[in-house]
């Protein structure tokens, strides 16, 4: 087996940033990112245990392992809904973290002081919680608690792929005498152990016969057992729920509420790292057009596969979507065709996906303008349910400047298909029906860069595994029409994206 190419890059002659911190980096092989995941836990334990995944199922695609810069994002447990989004509070600085629009500063000024930067595109990666309350994370009574309310990092190590190319990267003590000609070495290693990972012969998206032996190999071995599975609350008393919830709709004290539900799993033993390697595999065949994350903070990992954007800016290009209103799908073309007919013809999911566009529009046009009309929906086909689905655009003049993602973030955050409408009332009954907080699930996930560019999506079809115990998450949109005993059935259909890869 031939070497793959590296050519590990010095950093540039400079005066040591005030940052403090240099990024080296090497070429690299190109592999599925979560192998980044493995072998980096295993190779730079000291520096873990904190870390990400990000592989959408087109563009760029990273990991990352360990902190070079953390921010941690504060939460105020009086401010009725997430920061500033919506006109329903703003989440201001406390102990222990920044309110979510200085991060953008705060990160502006970090990568125009580190040195290297330009060698490869740095990013920081996280997430924010749906709705940070008095007993969410950070509380000391949320399951989320190692996640918090949120928070961005800069990984010590990371590997990103795009396009044709791959690259791995260190952000190290600039001052440390012999660190960067270690590190390069080091970056070298690691290229090369991937390269064994199978990859050679590979084309420009990945694809090996030895990666393939890998992935089989790889899924063959088990995850953690299922010792039982607990519906929190049982099914009777989600309905009980639902009917409530429907009865405030239907009194219009609400357009529209998410309903929101978890399956509590005991598991024989603890889900590590190999496992999220093994169910990242998995997902990347059963659900190709999602975006797989996954974020580690100490002992739990956050993880799933979802088919969500909540915002993307590139430059003046700015994309979101509306995703709500499903039915199941159908192996069979002709019944999934009848089932596609109905889906867009059913009242209720277009009144349920309609709400969701009208806000989306208001939103990204009170933000930026130049939003285009959006197209009737389509139906979007995931392997055992039906979404409509509304793209959402905008493009921006030469004259008017780019808002930062962050920024978007905050401003489409909750979506109505999350949360419901209006967004402060909706958030309130959230709280009162739920008794689990919901942490990062339905919360933004993704990166942003120097620029103010970046990608959020929606963290659906998810799980958190915290040592040996799995909460699975799932939702679905109540309106007038709604059927509790359809909607459960449809939160059913959502958990298989995870069980069914979980084996």
């Amino acid at each position: 087996m031939t070497s793959p190419v590296i050519r590990p890059r010095s950093a540039r002659e400079t005066r040591a940033p005030r940052s403090g911190l240099l990024a080296v980096t090497a070429e690299a092989p190109r592999v599925a990112p979560e192998e980044f995941l493995r072998r980096a836990s295993r190779s730079f334990r000291e520096i873990g245990p904190v870390g990400h995944l990000w592989a959408p199922s087109g563009g760029m695609q990273s990991a990352g392992w360990g902190v070079a810069r953390r921010f941690e994002v504060a939460g105020d447990a009086s401010s009725p809904g997430f920061p500033g989004g919506n006109g329903d509070g703003d989440h201001r600085m406390h102990a222990g973290g920044v309110a979510l629009d200085q991060v953008a500063a705060l990160a502006s000024g970090l990568f125009r002081e580190l040195a290297g930067a330009d060698e490869v595109p740095l990013r920081l990666f996280g997430g924010l919680a749906f709705d940070p309350g008095p007993d969410g994370p950070g509380s000391g009574a949320s399951d989320w608690d190692e996640f918090g309310a949120g928070s961005f990092v800069l990984p010590r190590l990371g590997y990103v792929a795009d396009g044709d190319a791959a690259h791995l990267y260190a952000v190290i003590d600039a001052t440390a005498v012999g660190a960067a000609p270690e590190w390069q070495g080091r970056l070298r290693r690691l290229a090369e152990d991937l390269d064994l990972s199978g990859e050679l012969g590979s084309d420009a998206n990945g694809n090996g016969h030895l990666r393939e032996l890998q992935e089989a190999a790889n899924a063959l071995e088990a995850l953690p057992g299922i010792l039982r599975s607990l519906d929190r609350p049982v099914a009777s008393e989600w309905l009980r729920r639902v009917e409530e919830l429907r009865g405030e709709v239907l009194s219009e004290r609400l357009q529209k509420v998410v309903a929101a539900r978890t399956v509590e799993l005991d598991l024989d033993r603890p889900f590590g790292i190999d496992d999220l390697v093994r169910i990242a595999g998995r997902l990347r065949h059963s659900m190709p057009t999602c975006t797989r994350f996954a974020f580690l903070r100490g002992g739990s990992i956050f993880f799933g596969a979802t088919p969500e954007l909540l915002v993307r800016r590139r430059g003046r290009r700015i994309e979101t979507q509306a995703l709500a209103g499903s039915i199941a799908s159908d192996p069979s073309p002709v019944r999934r065709r009848e089932l596609a007919r109905r889906l867009l013809e059913s009242r209720k999911d277009r009144l349920e996906h309609d709400v969701v566009v009208r806000y989306l529009v208001e939103r990204l046009d009170g933000s930026c303008g130049a939003v285009a009309p959006p197209d009737p929906p389509e139906v979007r086909v995931l392997p055992n349910v039906m979404h409509l689905e509304t793209p959402i655009r905008a493009a921006l003049p030469e004259t008017v400047e780019p808002p930062h993602v962050l920024r978007l973030v905050r401003a489409l955050h909750p979506t109505p298909a999350v949360a419901g409408r209006p967004t402060a009332l909706a958030l309130a009954a959230i709280r009162r029906s739920e008794d689990r907080d919901r942490g990062w699930y339905a919360g933004p996930v993704g990166w942003f860069d120097g620029s103010g560019d970046g990608e959020f999506s929606v963290a659906l079809r998810s799980c958190l595994a915290t040592r040996r115990r799995g909460l699975l998450y799932s939702g679905n949109g109540i309106v007038a029409d709604s059927d509790p005993a359809r909607e459960l059935a449809e939160t059913n259909l959502k958990l298989d994206a995870i069980l069914g890869a979980w084996g």
